[in-house]
């Protein structure tokens, strides 16, 4: 890991505080948020507030003083070592515009608007949302002080569910909409770099013994994405199950209000969820949006020991929908046990794992089984799992 020294961020803040002063959005200051990876995002507190405004006639009552600046470079945010194709920028810019024609209000769910794009700097300027936390804080900061109640876990793994079937419903490549926005081939290759073209390696090198009497199913796996990760977008017009996907959608890009943490509510009927950091959009099939969010909160669960994860896990199974076939329901079970291996690599080479060994290996122990039993088409494993919905009445027709 080679982040940027601090006269490199120093200067890095300069340069975007001058882009911004010739625009309506100067900041007096740029405060860095800890949840950038691959770019740099800033809080601006802006000199001149502005008025929120969500379409024609739809004026809130309310100024927004700060705003969210994200500056991307030809690297890692975290990394300087590592190179990243800087033209992810404009997917998520036109991706951000497009989104503004989603029809999920209803749902309660929002994407943030975008104010500004300097293209020549790669520098968006969005909209902030106030007093809200990623939901991957929410619920660590819940396990053990029982701040999340099942039934509101529920009924936030429903929401985000019932969102994300809206959202692919909408964006199918199909829609002659987006049959010209590309690939986003940079960031396609990267998403298959840190899943289906690492698991094996993960095992090989770490857990050989998990591996006895897997290696077929687990290579065959790895042959399918590999083919499939190569596939442009034009080639799968017909399947109505590839499509534009979010590509990052996991626990870290949902935001919800702060306030969860600090009481019990009944019902989050009242809150507003926004759905942010849109840069991996692209091209792929359903099951690898479904397929992280799942395995990102069984990680909750299984490492931090939140309960309220499993019945996230239900909600958004019954929220995303009824699944086409079986087919579906077992490739979605292979992308979570793609994420969950993939944990091993989430964090800065070489550094310690955090958690205990067996533990550890518990989880690559369940992400080869669900991998290798959704390959298998098991499905009668997957009926002790917390995946059982997938196949239930709220799962598969």
């Amino acid at each position: 890991m080679a982040p940027l020294s601090e006269e490199e961020k120093s200067d890095l803040i300069n340069r975007v505080l001058h882009a911004l002063s010739e625009t309506p959005y100067a900041c007096s200051s740029l405060t860095q948020l800890t949840n950038g990876t691959t770019n740099f995002v800033f809080r601006g507190q802006l000199v001149h507030p502005i008025r929120h405004i969500r379409g024609e006639g739809n004026e809130d009552d309310t100024t927004a003083s700060t705003v969210i600046v994200k500056h991307s470079l030809e690297h890692a945010a975290l990394n300087k070592n590592l190179p990243i194709d800087g033209s992810r920028t404009l997917y998520e810019v036109s991706m951000l515009s497009s989104l503004n024609e989603l029809p999920s209000s209803t749902l309660g769910v929002e994407t943030p608007r975008l104010h500004l794009f300097i293209r020549d700097m790669n520098i968006q300027v969005l909209e902030d949302f106030p007093d809200v936390d990623d939901l991957k804080n929410v619920l660590v900061l819940s396990a053990g002080k029982q701040t999340l109640t099942a039934q509101v876990a529920t009924s936030i793994g429903h929401t985000i569910g019932a969102w994300l079937r809206s959202f692919h419903n909408w964006a199918i490549v199909s829609n002659t909409k987006f049959k010209d926005f590309g690939d986003n081939g940079s960031m396609r290759k990267l998403k298959y770099a840190i899943t289906y073209g690492a698991y094996l390696d993960v095992l090989e090198s770490s857990f050989p013994d998990l591996l006895e009497g897997y290696r077929l199913p687990l290579h065959q796996v790895k042959e399918l994405a590999m083919k499939e990760f190569d596939h442009p977008s034009n080639d799968r017009f017909t399947d109505k199950n590839w499509g534009l996907i979010h590509g990052d959608f996991w626990s870290g890009n949902i935001l919800l209000s702060s306030h969860l943490l600090h009481h019990l509510p009944q019902s989050i009927s009242n809150e507003k969820l926004f759905v942010v950091d849109w840069e991996f959009v692209q091209f792929g099939h359903r099951a690898y949006d479904i397929g992280q969010m799942i395995g990102d909160l069984y990680e909750r669960w299984l490492f931090r020991g939140v309960e309220g994860a499993i019945p996230m896990i239900e909600g958004f199974i019954e929220g995303y929908g009824q699944l086409e076939n079986d087919e579906f329901a077992f490739r979605i079970a292979i992308h979570a046990g793609v994420h969950l291996i993939g944990w091993y690599i989430r964090r800065a080479p070489g550094s310690p794992l955090g958690f205990p060994l067996d533990l550890v290996t518990d989880a690559m122990r369940t992400g080869r089984d669900w991998i290798s039993k959704g390959w298998q088409k098991d499905k009668k494993y997957f009926e002790n799992t917390p995946l059982a919905r997938l196949f239930s009445r709220g799962g598969v027709r």
